[in-house]
């Protein structure tokens, strides 16, 4: 019996060790099993707290940046506004009106003033996943208008007024309607082919001479961006450049317009071959300026740039500078008829 006893003793105590060794290991578990999901969710939680952090709410803040700014060519008072904005997402720009249609940009608006008299309260709004933030400025038309006097010319006023008439008002080819045509915008010329340096020069050197004598508009050459083509090609590559192209001319030009009469862009073609030097300056000088709006030409003055037959005069005369002056006048408008230039310009 004793001795049985000790043999069953024996045998449980390996047994109870076990049912020990079980429920420690169960205990442990238990309390790694805790532990862990207690830090899988404290690092779920940092890192919502991170990603939350990197969201932020957006602001706006409207600046002026330019302006007011008077504009005689369209008789407005104009502003460029900013909007300074933070916020992550990057907030989207949105503005109650933009008068250069995205022109300067998404976080830049034009507001055009038509009459002193007129105020604009210009509302902008920043939107991200975040939220919305709003921000409003008030503009009110601060610009002095140029003087509108008649300016002085070197020729009797008549005389000029004769001139411009007979060049400015149409076109020398196309049944263009005897309107007026000019720039509204600043003229960048881009040259292409194969120029001597003579060329060259002599384009800068006309550039420079109408740079003197345009109001509001100016000219530069330009690598690109341009809004005229100059071409010093062969005249066999004439028409595949400019399709409207006149056989015959050894120097020609074409400039389209937009609805309202105001050149947008240009091509114009310079014989590379066929041509002393001086002549070829003289056609660059001719078809620049005539690009400007000025399309017909006269019989009336032999030495002005304008003349109806082949010269190779290499300068403007006086005439020559009163009416290319007179076209970029302020008061002269796109579209006008010959009396309405009267009319504007108080001649009767």
């Amino acid at each position: 019996m004793l001795t049985t006893m000790k043999n069953k003793k024996y045998l449980l105590t390996p047994f109870i060790i076990f049912l020990l060794i079980i429920g420690f290991s169960l205990a442990c578990g238990g309390a790694l099993s805790s532990t862990l999901d207690e830090t899988v969710e404290e690092y779920e939680s940092e890192a919502e707290t991170i990603q939350d952090d990197s969201k932020k709410f957006p602001t706006i803040e409207l600046q002026i940046i330019e302006g007011p700014i008077y504009s005689s060519v369209d008789n407005i008072c104009y502003y460029k506004i900013k909007a300074n904005v933070t916020g992550t997402p990057f907030p989207i720009v949105e503005f109650s009106q933009d008068d250069s249609n995205g022109a300067w940009g998404e976080h830049i608006a034009q507001i055009n003033l038509y009459n002193s008299s007129e105020d604009y309260k210009l509302n902008a709004t920043a939107i991200n996943s975040e939220g919305t933030a709003f921000s409003t400025i008030t503009l009110r038309w601060g610009c002095s208008e140029q003087e509108t006097e008649m300016p002085e010319y070197s020729t009797n006023t008549n005389e000029v007024m004769e001139y411009f008439y007979e060049i400015a008002f149409g076109a020398e080819y196309g049944g263009i309607a005897p309107l007026l045509h000019k720039w509204k915008d600043d003229i960048r010329i881009k040259v292409n082919g194969i120029p001597t340096g003579s060329d060259l020069d002599t384009l800068h050197q006309v550039a420079n001479e109408l740079n003197s004598l345009l109001n509001n508009t100016s000219l530069k050459t330009v690598d690109q961006n341009q809004n005229i083509d100059f071409y010093f090609t062969t005249v066999d590559q004439f028409p595949s450049i400019i399709p409207s192209y006149v056989q015959g001319n050894l120097g020609y030009f074409h400039v389209w317009w937009d609805s309202i009469g105001y050149i947008s862009n240009g091509k114009i073609l310079i014989a590379s071959e066929g041509l002393s030097q001086q002549e070829r300056s003289h056609l660059i000088r001719e078809e620049l300026t005539q690009s400007l709006g000025l399309m017909k030409d006269s019989s009336r003055y032999k030495d002005s740039i304008f003349f109806q037959g082949w010269t190779s005069t290499v300068s403007y005369t006086s005439i020559d500078k009163d009416i290319i002056s007179l076209l970029y006048d302020n008061r002269l408008k796109a579209n006008m008829t010959k009396d309405q230039a009267r009319e504007a310009l108080g001649i009767h």
